[in-house]
Order: C-alpha cells, then structure tokens, then sequence
C-alpha cells in the first residue's frame, strides 16, 4: 500500500517531522555502527536525513526506500548516486555491507511477521561476517492510544504553523499491530490530511525471537537510545549481528 505522507506529500515530511526531531537516535545509531568508511545500507531512508549524517561521518553508506516521492527527496539531500527506489522484500544481495540499519519503524511496513522473517533473511544474507543489524521497531504492547500533538514553524518561519497530531493504538487481537493515525495541516498554504498507518511485525519481543532463529547473535532490545533494556516504550531499538 502507498501513503500520501510518503508519496504525494514527501516534500512536506520536513516540515511536520524535521530532522532535529531524529538526533539522539542518529547519534547512537552512528556511535554502534563499525569503523568509519565501512559500507552501510539504510533501510526506508525517507528523506535521507539519516544517511546525509553517516555519510558527513565517513562512511560509505548508501539508501533504499520504497517510495520514489522519498528517494527524490534524498537525492536532493544526498545526491542520486547513494540512493535508489527498492523495496526492502526484494532485497537480494550478498556479503554487501558491514551494517543495515532501518530507522523510524520503516521495518514495521511489512504485511506480517513471516514477511518480517523473510525481510531479516534477506538482511542477514546482505551483511558480512560480524555485520551489525540495528532496526528501530514500534512496540505495539506499549501502546497507550494517547493522542498527541507537535506544531513547528511554517516554510517562511511562520510561528506553530504547522500542526501534527497523531495517535498509536494496538490493533488487531495477537498484540503485534500497532495503528497509526496522522493529521499534517500548514495553515500558511490552507493543507491539511487526514491517512491512517497499519504497522505489522509490531512486537520487538517477537522479532528479536526471529532474529535469533534466522541466525543473528547477541540480539538486544533497548527501551531508547539511552541504552537501557526495553520496558515502557512504544520506540524498541533492536541490536544484533550476523556471526
């Protein structure tokens, strides 16, 4: 399925989620990955804010999303030539990277948790020996259903002129669905949508279970990026490597 915020409003995704929104994560993420100028395939890389800072760190790191709205963006980020329009379900290579990282629940848009057990083969596939996989998975067992609201500046640094709301809810009766259900409105350029978000695979305790049995080793589930064990919150960074 394609979203509109992925698709036909990619060039707002800045705007109701700037990248500043993002830093602690980045930062952690840049600090567990392996030496600088290794080779690293970000997962789902949207508007390539993640990417842009492995890059400015030195390493060789290259991106894959689904959505040709998203790759556009990046590429003005980044530039064409480290980003292409691929689905992760299709990735298909071998030995390729020292590390593969998804970021802001972009492993969460598989149809089901098989499909996620076929996405982590195929990862597992592309890193090398010792490889570092590190995913950020919605925990849909902390999910509370309370609505909350962001308000940023507008494209000409209008006050609170734009407004996202957005509200996580279990789905579904197995406990591994989480829905998401997103309002960006500009009041300077009169937008405003309404577009709902299913998320499967939404149990981190469940895909690190798979990534141990597709054979990723010293698995950990942390609770944020600072580090402690998983416990409260619905944003579960997932750790593991390829032996």
């Amino acid at each position: 399925m394609t979203y509109d915020l992925f698709g036909r409003w990619a060039n707002r995704y800045d705007w109701h989620t700037p990248p500043h929104h993002y830093q602690h994560d980045h930062s952690f993420v840049l600090s567990r990955l392996p030496r600088a100028g290794c080779r690293v395939l970000d997962v789902g890389c949207g508007t390539g804010v993640f990417l842009e800072k492995a890059i400015g760190a030195g390493f060789n790191a290259i991106g894959i999303d689904s959505s040709e709205e998203m790759i556009a963006v990046a590429a003005e980020r980044v530039g064409s030539h480290c980003v292409k329009v691929e689905r992760m379900q299709e990735l298909v290579e071998f030995e390729s990277y020292d590390a593969i990282v998804s970021l802001s629940w972009s492993f969460n848009y598989v149809n089901s948790v098989k499909e996620a057990k076929e996405v982590l083969i195929r990862f597992s596939s592309a890193l090398r020996a010792g490889g570092q996989l590190i995913l950020q998975i919605a925990h849909a067992p902390n999910a509370t259903g309370k609505l909350q609201e962001d308000r940023e500046p507008g494209p000409e640094g209008q006050t609170a002129d734009i407004l996202f709301l957005y509200r996580f809810s279990q789905a579904g009766e197995t406990n591994d669905e989480l829905r998401a259900r997103y309002v960006y409105g500009c009041a300077s350029r009169n937008e405003l949508v309404f577009e709902e978000h299913r998320l499967c695979a939404a149990n981190a305790r469940e895909i690190a279970a798979l990534a141990s049995d597709v054979g990723f080793q010293g698995v950990e589930l942390l609770d944020s990026w600072r580090g402690e064990p998983l416990d409260q919150s619905l944003n579960a960074l997932l750790l593991a490597r390829r032996p």
